[in-house]
């Protein structure tokens, strides 16, 4: 069985969200998984041109020569895949939309409609990986995933079944702020990431991963206050650094 998360951090190896797939891969290696994670920064992925030649010219296959067409070909050999991403501007990052927008090749020009009136484009392969989704934000809060949790309600209700995991971390930097330090956070950390291990070789040993399990992934890692006066320290410290 093969796990991969795409990371969609411009931050690539030094992001939160890596800080967050790193113990749910271990987990799944654990459960005897094959699991990569794929830093999107350090791939070349150019943007799509609209032309849709994959649709016409050239089905099935785009026209621009990068590194896309092996990332499909692990997506599609994948059994699960994440896609990961922090919060910019209420949304994914560019990098991510940019990767997500490159699987135009995948579907054809007719168009569907589902049965609540979702219309959608036929996907020209016949299986699709099942999917889970990794979101941070550097906020406290629970409002600052409203915008993506709308994308994703949209893609589960067209793909019943097809989501297994749904992962919204508020106070993100908290995950390198307090690290090693021996503190309340730090263990709340400790815990966050056995249960992203645990969510790991669920997914792979049951195909599901538990109500409970989930909910301990959810657990507030600080209050509001402590959250805001750790980064503000945090920042503030990083421009006085700065400063000649």
């Amino acid at each position: 069985m093969r796990v991969t998360v795409f990371n969609g951090s411009p931050r690539g190896r030094n992001s939160n969200s890596h800080r967050i797939i790193e113990p749910l891969l271990d987990g799944a290696r654990e459960a005897g998984a094959e699991a990569e994670e794929v830093f999107l920064i350090e791939r070349n992925i150019q943007q799509c041109r609209g032309c849709f030649h994959c649709w016409g010219v050239t089905p099935g296959q785009c026209v621009l020569d990068d590194d896309m067409a092996e990332l499909i070909n692990l997506y599609l050999e994948s059994e699960y895949v994440g896609l990961a991403t922090p919060v910019y501007g209420m949304y994914m990052t560019g990098l991510l939309k940019n990767f997500m927008d490159r699987f135009l090749p995948l579907a054809t020009p007719h168009i569907q409609r589902s049965d609540d009136g979702t219309f959608y484009h036929e996907g020209r392969v016949k299986r699709f990986p099942r999917q889970f989704f990794i979101v941070n934000s550097g906020f406290p809060g629970e409002h600052n995933f409203e915008v993506l949790q709308a994308f994703l309600s949209v893609a589960k209700r067209m793909n019943p079944g097809s989501v297994v995991l749904e992962v919204y971390r508020n106070c993100g930097e908290a995950l390198q702020m307090t690290e090693g330090e021996n503190s309340p956070v730090a263990a709340r950390i400790a815990r966050f990431r056995e249960a992203l291990r645990k969510a790991g070789r669920e997914m792979v040993t049951r195909g599901e991963v538990s109500l409970e399990t989930v909910e301990q992934i959810h657990l507030p890692l600080a209050t509001d206050e402590e959250y805001m006066a750790a980064a503000n320290r945090h920042w503030d410290d990083q421009i006085g650094q700065a400063q000649p």
